[in-house]
């Protein structure tokens, strides 16, 4: 099978055995009758695809355009059936970005973080923030700071094990202090 190109081999081993999904999303869109005719058309879009190789999950990928392309079809039709315009709404594909409190919820848990780190000794803290938040593997940050690999993975273990047991300490302290503010709350309710 000389004569196959890359991406026909890519196709048939992550496209194609999917294929009964695809076909059942159509049907469930646009009728039976027309579900191969999406199917085919979802399929010329992606074999049309510039960058193949950079679809990380295929299977999703084939079935958002089927989604898409039934959206274009009942766009363009004259007369749209009421059941398949329902069976739209209720299968939006779902935004994978974070939502507000994720977003927030990070930032505080970062901020506390690089809080913590800076109560570190200085060597510490630098090679933590330099593989942990930069993400430099250990053998640039040895390079960089002129000191062994050992050297960095026990200033890395030193730094976890610091911020570890502060966390502990300040969890302790709201747990501490949370059960004086319930007993103080529930005899003003009585």
């Amino acid at each position: 099978m000389s004569w196959l190109r890359d991406i026909d081999r890519w196709f048939m081993a992550e496209v194609l055995p999917h294929a009964a999904a695809y076909r059942a999303r159509a049907a469930h869109f646009c009728g039976r009758a027309d579900a191969d005719d999406l199917v085919q058309e979802a399929y010329a879009r992606v074999l049309g695809t510039a960058d193949y190789r950079a679809i990380a999950a295929p299977r999703s990928f084939v079935l958002t355009i089927v989604h898409n392309l039934a959206l274009e079809r009942l766009r363009r039709a004259n007369v749209v059936r009421i059941d398949f315009l329902a069976s739209m709404e209720v299968l939006d594909v779902a935004d994978g970005a974070p939502d507000a409190f994720a977003v927030a919820a990070g930032r505080s848990d970062l901020q506390q973080m690089l809080q913590l780190m800076s109560a570190l000794p200085p060597q510490c803290a630098r090679v933590l923030h330099m593989r942990k938040i930069q993400g430099m593997p250990p053998a640039a940050i040895s390079e960089a700071l002129s000191i062994s690999i050992s050297t960095v993975e026990k200033h890395v273990a030193k730094g976890l094990a610091l911020i570890t047991k502060a966390r502990r300490d300040n969890e302790a302290q709201v747990e501490d202090f949370c059960p004086a503010v319930m007993t103080s709350l529930s005899h003003a309710l009585t």
